[in-house]
């Protein structure tokens, strides 16, 4: 009986896994629609976080204004990410560039970013101080995925593509006495994503007329919690991200206005 129990767990374990790993087809998209839109903060106050440079002063300055809220005309809100959720086929995924994640100025830039499922990443280092990047699942029980120095302005690393060979989040920050150095990236398993623009703005395309789900992400703005050593912050905790979704009906040829609204919690 434990016997004949076992096969039944292993076989809807496979059941799962399959589900799990099924892949995005490309096809041909005729007379595909397009979703374009903006994400807009309508809280009556932004808010603003000064952050201070505990380290490097020389090149990083004294103090940075956190750049987790970056707003520009008529509210519209910077590196937000818009997506169709659990989309099956579509466009062909163009992975012809291998997208490159800097260190420039004390920061990453760019701060959020997507990367196509499978995909090469080069990080490279702009500045004249040691930097690291350690990337890492994020969440309470987080995991690292890769963990590299770079001492050296101007040089490059390429990380291999069985890092980003699972779809979602991964977080990054720099343990080399930067703590406010944050970035995003979103292994994307197809071509519907977009990263919002300096003023909110984004552009889906070529999309099979049909009901989907259309996805907002934001990384969340307030710092929750410090770890301090020695008075001075050695890491930062912040809130949860926000995610709004809204269900998007697209024709043949339609070209369809979506607005995401939110405020701080």
């Amino acid at each position: 009986m434990i016997k004949q129990l076992s096969y039944i767990v292993f076989f809807i374990t496979l059941c799962f896994a399959a589900d799990a790993q099924e892949t995005y087809r490309s096809i041909r998209v005729e007379n595909g629609g397009t979703i374009e839109g903006k994400v807009k903060f309508i809280g009556t106050h932004i808010p603003s976080t000064i952050l201070p440079m505990t380290k490097d002063g020389e090149h990083c300055g004294a103090t940075k204004t956190g750049p987790r809220l970056s707003i520009g005309d008529n509210n519209g809100v910077k590196n937000a990410i818009v997506y169709i959720r659990n989309i099956r086929e579509g466009k062909t995924f163009d992975k012809t560039e291998t997208p490159v994640l800097d260190q420039r100025a004390c920061d990453f830039d760019p701060r959020v970013m997507v990367v196509p499922i499978g995909s090469e990443l080069i990080i490279t280092n702009s500045d004249p101080v040691l930097h690291n990047v350690h990337a890492y699942t994020p969440g309470e029980n987080r995991r690292t995925l890769f963990n590299i120095a770079q001492p050296v302005r101007g040089q490059r690393t390429t990380m291999r593509r069985d890092h980003f060979k699972n779809p979602g989040l991964i977080a990054a920050t720099c343990d080399a006495g930067h703590p406010w150095m944050n970035a995003y990236i979103m292994v994307a398993p197809h071509p519907y994503y977009a990263v919002t623009d300096k003023n909110g703005r984004f552009t889906l395309d070529n999309i099979p007329s049909g009901e989907y789900e259309l996805v907002m992400w934001h990384e969340g703005i307030h710092i929750e919690d410090k770890q301090v050593s020695r008075d001075v912050v050695q890491r930062y905790s912040f809130e949860d991200p926000y995610e709004i979704v809204q269900q998007v009906q697209i024709a043949p040829n339609q070209k369809k206005e979506v607005i995401f609204q939110f405020d701080v919690r």
